[in-house]
């Protein structure tokens, strides 16, 4: 079972899934429409029933970019590509060919479907038409660079990179995102020798946290460990949103060492100061399901959802069916993995192992049925 500790780098399209959409229209005497029923039910995850909303919407004559864009949205959370690529590129049309903000927001919803269709080609299309219109577009630079990496383009990849590093040389998270995307494609060497480069050169400049994250890039955990131990003794009085990257990352650290003890002290040190972060209460439970406390795992992860965090629920759901099926109760399980697929339903591996708990249920039930006759 995976256990979900820390948030991944996302897919463009989804760091964009909650954005208040534009064009949001209130018919007259107040009544709520049909899209704007759809907005509310899309940013509460309820990807169905914000498109049957939509669509509604557009049976009534409510034709526009926004609701395609929206329906687009939906149809990609759900998984179903082709269809949103349909609805972002109805969007563009509708935009009457103005090559505005909008224009450019849409036209990268319907680069990331060619991306997750498998068509680097038609993705790398449409972000140089971006490109074209906003050349300082530094997304679509990164993302266009990542699919001339998975085409094994790395000359042009490099082009694009440079001109980010170039344009934001002090932009870490960037130039992080792009080792990790140089990684994922099988230039680990190059990405670390990039990394080794800028560390070198701006060693003075940066923050500890900032050296932390390189050093651990680059697989140096003791080095990490150091300056992100640093970081969290500096920080200690500043605002949870500054400490908890670093307190996060510590941990992570400490894990990769072996330290599971320490880890937990350093995620409950930061506990006694703020109990209101979700993400910490997702570490914590991590940590203590590493080391076998499974009951302690599922407290916590019970106490993270209950802070209703969008950014953290997923996982601390898919967290809490590894839990619950740690300790047997599947039957439990099955109803949280439940709760997570309305809330994910394109996850995979989730799908897989949802099958393998409902056969377990069934079996379990069976047995028990037998058991009375």
């Amino acid at each position: 079972m995976k256990l979900f500790s820390r948030k991944k780098s996302a897919p463009f399209i989804l760091a964009g899934l909650l954005v208040l959409l534009t064009g949001c229209t209130m018919p007259f005497g107040g009544e709520e429409s049909s899209y704007d029923t759809g907005i509310e039910l899309l940013t509460a995850h309820d990807y169905n029933g914000a498109l049957e909303q939509f669509r509604m919407a557009m049976d009534n004559g409510e034709k526009s970019a926004d609701i395609y864009r929206a329906k687009g949205i939906a149809e990609y959370s759900l998984g179903d590509y082709a269809a949103a690529e349909a609805s972002f590129t109805e969007a563009l049309d509708l935009c009457g060919g103005i090559p505005d903000s909008r224009a450019v927001d849409i036209a990268c919803y319907l680069a990331q479907t060619f991306v997750d269709q498998g068509d680097d080609v038609r993705a790398i299309e449409v972000y140089t038409a971006i490109l074209d219109l906003d050349k300082g577009n530094e997304d679509a630079h990164y993302l266009r660079g990542l699919c001339y990496l998975r085409q094994g383009d790395r000359e042009r990849a490099d082009e694009d990179f440079e001109i980010i590093l170039s344009r934001s040389p002090g932009q870490y998270d960037r130039i992080l995102s792009i080792y990790q995307g140089m990684s994922d494609a099988g230039y680990t060497a190059e990405g670390r020798k990039m990394l080794d480069s800028i560390l070198s050169e701006n060693a003075e400049a940066m923050t500890s946290f900032e050296k932390g994250r390189f050093y651990y890039a680059l697989g140096n955990n003791e080095e990490a460990k150091r300056y992100l131990e640093e970081a969290n003794n500096e920080t200690v009085e500043e605002r949870s949103d500054v400490r908890i990257p670093i307190v996060i990352l510590l941990g992570e650290v400490a894990q990769d060492l072996g330290d599971d003890s320490y880890a937990i002290s350093v995620y409950r040190r930061f506990l006694q100061d703020d109990q209101s972060q979700a993400s910490i209460y997702n570490a914590l439970g991590v940590c203590e399901m590493r080391m076998g406390s499974y009951g302690d795992a599922l407290t916590d992860f019970q106490i993270g959802l209950g802070l209703n965090d969008d950014r953290q629920n997923a996982a601390l759901m898919r967290n809490m069916v590894a839990a619950y099926e740690h300790m047997g109760s599947y039957d439990t399980a099955a109803q949280m993995m439940q709760e997570y697929l309305a809330l994910v339903p394109t996850d995979e591996e989730a799908i897989r192992e949802n099958i393998f708990l409902s056969s377990r249920v069934a079996e379990e039930e069976q047995q028990v049925e037998e058991e009375k006759e």
